[in-house]
């Protein structure tokens, strides 16, 4: 179980260089508060699925990486391997929010429920969350969407799509990765 603690920071650096490997690109990617927010995750994800009691550190780790990054990332939360935030600030998770393999998140984004009802979003794999987007309520992304900046998405939204706009208007597309 700890290899794939590993597995999924590796594949979390690998998105940092976008194919531009280089010492200077790794090491201002492991700087980042992104990435140093998407490790304490899957440091205390870790604790938490192998039920190791981990509080107090993990509280004041968390309150902490909160304070200075503005990220919020419950560990109940499950996101696959190759996560990327772009850009920090203002970036708060729903525990129940369920998130595939390859997706980005810029800053300000909210995924959450309905004021107190229900659950958050299942996201697919491949999924890019443009700046300022609020995807509300328990709903499914779909693979190779993208949720453009500002859009308020609070329906469904299938495969290789794109949904722009407040409410969020969903557009066929082709994945953002061609």
């Amino acid at each position: 179980m700890i290899t794939e603690m590993f597995e999924n920071i590796s594949a979390d650096l690998g998105r940092l260089s976008d194919g531009n490997i280089s010492a200077r690109t790794l090491i201002r990617g492991i700087l980042s508060q992104g990435f140093q927010a998407i490790l304490v995750y899957r440091f205390f994800r870790w604790f938490h699925i192998k039920r190791i009691p981990s509080q107090p550190l993990r509280f004041i780790i968390e309150r902490f990486v909160e304070i200075t990054t503005g990220i919020s990332i419950p560990v109940e939360c499950r996101i696959g391997k190759g996560f990327r935030i772009h850009h920090f600030g203002g970036i708060i998770f729903h525990p129940s929010v369920e998130m595939g393999e390859g997706c980005s998140v810029y800053h300000e984004v909210t995924i959450g429920d309905r004021g107190g009802k229900g659950g958050a979003a299942r996201i697919g794999n491949n999924v890019l969350i443009g700046a300022g987007a609020k995807i509300i309520g328990e709903i499914t992304i779909g693979d190779n969407c993208i949720i453009g900046a500002n859009s308020v998405v609070r329906e469904s939204v299938p495969d290789d799509c794109c949904v722009v706009g407040n409410p969020g208007v969903i557009n066929r597309k082709r994945s953002y990765r061609e």
